[in-house]
């Protein structure tokens, strides 16, 4: 799916079938126009429970990345099943910019799928440290040059596949990529118990969801 902000953001998501989390998903997005990246396409991807999945978000991604020019384009590549918007787009945006790196990916407190490749993330002074890729946000250049090497199959770990990217030194450094650790964008609920208050399904209150360990305002959030 494809949400088109009219500056610099454009929101895609990969959603195969209308569930309830898809279409809360949409409620929450309402203000953005769309069209939908992978409909009518049988999903491929693993079921994240028996074994890692989610290749096929990133073969649909690098395709319909391929296509577009703008160099100051900024993509938020984010899960829709089970995530809404808490905040505007244009606080996503200053957030964002305020990172000061070309890409940005969602942090989680557990490392996942391969614990064996937790002494290769880098420390952090504050927050999470390991790499979620339910959600990320960045430069269209920085995020084509990530997923250029992509050639695995729909059933393989995106997850993965990304975490090999930022442990890797000079991959983190050529892309620049950095992770939201304190979760002043993302909020992973997967592992974050005790981290979260105050959080609601509501659209209507216009009220920003707060982690109570960093005490961030967070613009989405993941695994309910």
């Amino acid at each position: 799916m494809i949400l088109c902000f009219p500056e610099k953001l454009l929101v895609v998501t990969v959603a195969t079938k209308d569930t309830d989390g898809f279409r809360r998903f949409m409620r929450s997005a309402k203000h953005f126009n769309y069209t939908v990246l992978g409909r009518s396409q049988k999903w491929n991807g693993g079921d994240y429970m028996s074994a890692p999945g989610g290749g096929q978000k990133v073969r649909l991604l690098k395709a319909a990345l391929e296509k577009m020019k703008n160099a100051d384009q900024i993509i938020l590549f984010i899960d829709s099943y089970d995530v809404v918007f808490a905040s505007s787009p244009k606080e996503l945006l200053k957030k964002f910019q305020q990172s000061k790196h070309r890409v940005v990916f969602s942090s989680e407190t557990l490392i996942w799928p391969d614990r064996h490749l937790e002494d290769k993330h880098p420390h952090v002074r504050e927050g999470n440290r390991f790499l979620g890729s339910g959600g990320f946000i960045g430069y269209l250049p920085n995020i084509k040059e990530m997923v250029a090497n992509w050639t695995g199959e729909d059933n393989e770990s995106d997850q993965l596949f990304f975490t090999k990217i930022y442990i890797d030194p000079a991959k983190r450094k050529s892309i620049n990529i950095t992770l939201d650790s304190k979760c002043r964008l993302f909020q992973n609920l997967h592992g974050a118990l005790g981290e979260c208050c105050k959080l609601s399904l509501s659209l209507s209150s216009g009220k920003a969801f707060k982690n109570v360990l960093t005490t961030e305002a967070f613009c989405k959030f993941t695994g309910y």
